[in-house]
């Protein structure tokens, strides 16, 4: 659910700027594409990123890959977009198709940002008041001193501490007889799941 929130949120801010954002997983390719009727026959073409080209394409010629980009940017003269592979932080950045004639025109905007995978979490669970059915789970991200911790009942659980994760989100939540601790960026996500004893004295049945 809070993914979902968030990337309503970037859905937002994307009408505000004008700039379509993309978030990329660290390792992966990036495929950025254009509305090709918006480019018109002797247009000359550009890819770039912030105040760097990538690909220049003269219509006639043959289309030239440029600087670091050589070997990691392929252009697809059919439909005028380009793939980096490979992408890495310093990718992160504001890239533009244009299209110049008579002027220059933006054919497409995108505002993207490279991250890493999210790291792996281990969840425990603790009894803690058995007459009043609560209980604390702990979710602690591997190799990494953030963790956090939560008070839970056979239906929710509460934050006790708010983790001090960056670019990510932690959650612990409970659902159908598991408790489970959810670690996510808008690129990827991991979870550990502990089956749910209630840990009620006041009930005969547990789950």
């Amino acid at each position: 659910m809070a993914v979902v929130v968030l990337l309503l949120l970037i859905s937002v801010l994307d009408t505000v700027k004008g700039s379509e954002t993309r978030f990329v997983k660290k390792g992966s390719d990036l495929l950025l594409n254009v509305d090709k009727n918006a480019i018109e026959q002797g247009d000359d073409f550009n890819w770039k990123c912030n105040f760097d080209l990538i690909i220049k394409f003269n219509d006639g010629k043959e289309p030239s890959v440029l600087g670091e980009y050589q070997g990691r940017a392929y252009f697809f003269e059919q439909n005028y977009s380009v793939v980096i592979r490979n992408v890495q932080h310093e990718d992160s950045g504001n890239y533009k198709a244009t299209a110049t004639g008579l002027k220059e025109r933006i054919i497409a905007d995108y505002t993207v940002t490279v991250q890493d995978p999210v790291s792996p979490v281990k969840l425990t669970t603790h009894s803690f008041d058995a007459w009043d059915c609560n209980f604390t789970a702990t979710c602690k991200v591997v190799d990494s001193e953030v963790s956090g911790n939560y008070q839970c009942d056979n239906q929710t659980c509460y934050p006790l501490s708010e983790p001090d994760v960056k670019d990510s989100l932690l959650t612990v939540y409970v659902q159908e007889g598991s408790v489970l601790c959810n670690h996510s960026n808008i690129v990827s996500w991991t979870d550990d799941t502990k089956p749910l004893v209630s840990p009620c004295k006041n009930e005969p049945g547990k789950i």
